[in-house]
C-alpha cells in the first residue's frame, strides 16, 4: 500500500513554518522568515521557493496541502485580508499554491488549525466541543461545538482577539479598535501596554529598571516577563493587566461557546506559563456560569498550527 505524503504549512506574523508527512507523521521540518514586503504573492511564492529547495523529492506525492494562516481570511478564496500583524497587509495563498503544487490547498486560520490539532493529535481527541486559543505575536482562536468547526461567513468567527475586554479603554488595538483583548495581550501590543502602564503610574516607573525604556515604547516583552519574574514593581503590574485581560477574554469564550477542553498556546503564553496560566484559570473560574471546561497549555508547543495543517489536509473537515 502506498504511503500517504501531506504538505503542512503554518504562516505566522514572523516566521512561516513547512513539514511534510508521511503516514501523518512529520519527517521533515523547515523554518523561514515570512516576507513583510513584496506583494500579494509573496508569502506563497516563498513557500513555493522553500518547498522546492528544501522538500523536492516529494513533489509529485504530495496529495494535498493543509494551511493555518494568521488572518483575518477570505476563507472561500484562500486570501488574508488586511492583517494588521504583517505589513505585506493582503495576500493570497490558495490559488497561486494550487497553481504550483496542482493539488488541492486548503487554508484556515491559524487558530483554527490549533483546535484541529488538538482534536486529532492532542489532548482534544475524544471531545466534541474544544477552543484553541493561541496568545502570540496577536490573539487568536479556533472553536469546535458539537463536533463541527466553527467558521462563520469569511472563515472568521474566531477572532476573539478582538473581544473587548476593557470598553472604557483608549489602549489601541493593531486593528484600530481600543480595549481589545490583543491590544492588551498580543506580543506585538506589549511595548505600547507597557508604555500605556508606565505613564498612569510615575511613581512605580521612577523606582523601577524597566521604567525608562517602558516610557519610550521600546519595552521588548520579553524584558517584561523577565523583570516581573524578577520583582520589578512595574513588569508586575504590566504583566497584572495581561493576566486580567487573558482572564476575561478566556472567560467571555467559555461562556460563550461552553466547551469540555480548552488549550492554550502561542509563544507569549507557552514561554511565561509561570505567570500567566494559573493565575489566568484562578480568575476564569470565578468568571464563568458553565461547568468549568478542563484547561491545558498545548502539550504540541510550536508545533500545534502544523498539526491542524496536517488534520486539514488529511481530514478536510472544514
Amino acid at each position: 500500500m502506498a504511503r500517504r505524503v501531506h504538505l503542512a504549512v503554518d504562516v505566522g506574523a514572523t516566521w512561516t513554518r513547512l513539514a511534510v508527512a508521511v503516514d501523518e507523521v512529520f519527517v521533515k521540518k523547515v523554518v523561514v522568515r515570512t516576507p513583510r514586503e513584496g506583494g500579494r504573492l509573496a508569502v506563497a511564492e516563498e513557500v513555493a521557493r522553500t518547498f522546492e529547495k528544501e522538500f523536492k523529492e516529494y513533489r509529485e506525492r504530495v496529495e494535498a496541502i493543509g494551511i493555518g494562516t494568521i488572518g483575518p481570511l477570505d476563507m472561500r478564496r484562500g486570501v488574508v485580508v488586511n492583517t494588521p500583524n504583517l505589513p505585506l497587509g493582503t495576500f493570497e495563498l490558495k490559488k497561486p499554491l494550487e497553481d504550483f503544487f496542482n493539488r488541492p490547498v486548503y487554508v484556515v486560520n491559524d487558530a483554527v488549525a490549533g483546535v484541529l490539532a488538538e482534536k486529532y493529535y492532542g489532548e482534544g481527541v475524544g471531545y466534541n466541543n474544544l477552543v484553541y486559543v493561541t496568545i502570540s505575536t496577536g490573539v487568536g482562536g479556533g472553536v469546535i461545538v458539537d463536533g463541527r468547526v466553527i467558521l462563520g461567513k469569511d472563515g472568521n468567527a474566531h477572532e476573539i482577539g478582538h473581544i473587548v475586554v476593557k470598553y472604557d479603554s483608549d489602549l489601541r488595538c493593531g486593528c484600530g479598535g481600543y480595549g481589545h483583548w490583543e491590544a492588551y495581550a498580543g506580543g506585538a501590543n506589549i511595548p505600547r501596554l507597557a508604555k500605556y502602564v508606565a505613564e498612569r503610574n510615575p511613581s512605580i516607573s521612577k523606582v523601577s529598571v524597566i521604567g525608562e525604556r517602558a516610557l519610550n515604547g521600546s519595552l521588548e516583552p520579553r524584558e517584561v516577563f523577565k523583570a516581573a519574574k524578577r520583582g520589578d514593581p512595574l513588569g508586575r503590574l504590566i504583566v497584572d493587566e495581561i493576566v486580567k485581560a487573558n482572564a476575561a477574554g478566556l472567560a467571555s469564550v467559555i461562556n460563550a461557546y461552553d466547551p469540555e477542553f480548552v488549550s492554550i498556546g502561542g509563544s507569549v503564553f507557552l514561554y511565561n506559563t509561570d505567570l500567566l496560566y494559573q493565575p489566568v484559570v484562578e480568575i476564569v473560574k470565578k468568571n464563568i456560569v458553565v461547568r468549568p471546561p478542563v484547561i491545558v497549555p498545548t502539550k504540541l508547543g510550536d508545533d500545534v498550527v502544523l498539526y491542524g495543517a496536517l488534520a486539514l489536509a488529511v481530514y478536510r473537515p472544514v
